[in-house]
């Protein structure tokens, strides 16, 4: 049954005239709580109103309509979880209920409600040996687990720490000439793109040169005024060019070198780094090498 319809037929059912105030205030937090989805919660609701009403012959009506607030609602629970748990509180809600009204009418063993209440207690009833006998037997408590008793835990043993050579990180001569040559090879190559860019820089500065002596006392025509713009902006380039390969090429060829002398030197290098720098003034490069004596 959909929340709302139910809540919808509760709302009807158990009107203000029927209930006492204690457990018309239970039946409506409950109802709040069903239309929620909240089940538990709204279950506990319903059970305190109807504990509310403990004179089961004077509140029958009361305690009818509880009562199938609380069924609904359990077997909703069942559905939703499928855990046996909603079954087995229901069935003790109903023989607890059947047993007050059998007490408090004793000469109507076959009144409507009675019946009612025991068709639905073999109900539940019959659901449960379903699943099984031990379906509302407590849960069994895990085995204790004894302690184990530590052993006495053994000293370590420490491994004698062997020092590291002197010279196990030495970079050998034959290896820096060989950095040494392949650095300053790339220096001489940007050196040779640092004079591409100063020879396209004044090559473009020449045209540019030609196309205003051409131009001298007359105003410059379209194309003059774009080859004019243009060469300029290829001089800029090439001066650009020049600038940032010739400062490249100063750096490399100062390491080039560095590592030629060093390797020409009887002390063996243990460690070298080299790390570029910039600013808005210049760059360059740092170098910093760790020498170590020769054995």
């Amino acid at each position: 049954m959909p929340a709302m319809l139910l809540s919808l037929i509760l709302a009807l059912a158990l009107g203000p005239s029927t209930l006492p105030p204690e457990a018309a205030e239970h039946n409506k937090k409950a109802m709040v709580f069903y239309d929620n989805g909240q089940l538990a919660p709204a279950f506990a609701a319903f059970h305190d109103a109807y504990a509310a009403m403990p004179d089961a012959r004077a509140e029958r009506s009361g305690r009818e309509n509880l009562l199938g607030s609380m069924r609904a609602t359990l077997l909703e629970m069942h559905a939703a979880t499928g855990e046996p748990a909603p079954l087995c509180r229901l069935q003790e809600v109903l023989q607890t209920h059947a047993d007050a009204l059998a007490t408090a009418f004793p000469d109507t063993p076959d009144m409507l409600e009675l019946r009612s209440a025991r068709a639905r207690l073999d109900e539940v009833t019959a659901q449960l040996t379903a699943i099984g006998p031990d379906a509302c037997a407590a849960p069994t408590p895990p085995p204790a687990v004894s302690e184990p008793v530590a052993s006495p835990t053994p000293e370590p043993t420490v491994a004698p720490v062997r020092a590291p050579s002197p010279h196990a990180d030495a970079i050998p001569p034959p290896h820096l000439r060989i950095a040494g040559g392949v650095t300053l090879g790339i220096g001489v190559v940007l050196l040779g793109v640092m004079t591409y860019g100063i020879v396209g820089e004044a090559r473009h500065e020449a045209r540019v040169d030609e196309i205003d002596a051409a131009a001298a006392g007359r105003p410059l025509s379209l194309d003059e005024h774009g080859g004019l713009l243009e060469h300029r902006r290829e001089a800029r380039s090439a001066r650009l060019v020049a600038i940032g390969t010739g400062v490249a090429a100063g750096v490399m060829t100062g390491l080039g070198t560095t590592l030629f002398l060093l390797a020409r030197r009887s002390a063996r290098v243990q460690r070298w780094s080299a790390a570029p720098w910039w600013s808005p003034a210049g760059a360059g490069l740092t170098v910093r090498i760790q020498v170590g004596a020769t054995p």
